[in-house]
């Protein structure tokens, strides 16, 4: 496994506690203003976080004071990422949840966020899959995309303390499996990093582009 883990650099451990302390994501806040857009008419919409880290789309969802409106789960297969993440949210630190989504589907949700996670999986396809068939309503990918498929594996010692992947997608590819499973699609621009190309990590000599992909399963908003 070269997905990323709190082993990959090991400096990003204070870095998220930082986060988790004192900054709030551009990410998050837009997520959660596309999510807000929608006519939700049940009285609480359950949302898969996958690749969770410390909980950062909470933190959001708790600044707008949205804990009676989104029921919040956490996923991830790193406890030393979601540890920070139960000490600074207590509230929820039984929806803090190890899985590997390689090999496992999480419980079926309303809503399923995937952010920055997608792009380091080994087998993201399938995993994209586990993810698609627990989602009633609404995904929302963001992840590295360009105009064809590429795997790499940063494994520079000068860069990062163990090899990681640092992926990228082609649109057509992943749009085939959200039809496959009956979710329409459309691609965002990514406001956290203006969708522009940038250097992945320190020294990587990787350049990648973030976009958000929001897919609505079809016919699940006519109520």
């Amino acid at each position: 496994m070269v997905s990323h883990n709190s082993r990959s650099i090991l400096s990003q451990i204070s870095l998220y506690e930082e986060r988790a302390k004192n900054v709030d994501l551009t990410w998050c806040s837009q997520i959660i203003s596309i999510l807000e857009k929608y006519n939700w008419k049940s009285e609480k919409i359950s949302i898969n976080d996958i690749g969770c880290n410390y909980g950062q789309l909470y933190k959001e969802i708790k600044k707008r004071s949205l804990q009676d409106k989104f029921d919040y789960f956490g996923y991830d297969h790193d406890n030393n990422f979601m540890e920070i993440g139960r000490k600074y949210f207590p509230e929820i630190k039984e929806k803090f949840i190890k899985l590997d989504i390689e090999k496992d589907a999480p419980k079926i949700s309303d809503i399923s966020i995937c952010s920055a996670t997608f792009e380091h999986l080994d087998n993201p396809f399938k995993s994209l899959r586990n993810i698609l068939q627990t989602t009633s309503k609404l995904f929302i990918l963001r992840t590295f995309v360009g105009s064809e498929n590429i795997d790499f594996v940063l494994n520079d010692k000068k860069c990062v303390d163990n090899p990681y992947n640092i992926n990228q997608f082609n649109l057509f590819d992943l749009s085939e499996v959200f039809f496959e499973y009956d979710f329409d699609f459309c691609c965002l621009k990514d406001k956290a990093t203006k969708s522009l190309t940038y250097e992945v990590g320190n020294c990587s000599d990787v350049f990648r582009q973030f976009y958000i992909i929001v897919g609505n399963k079809s016919k699940s908003f006519n109520t």
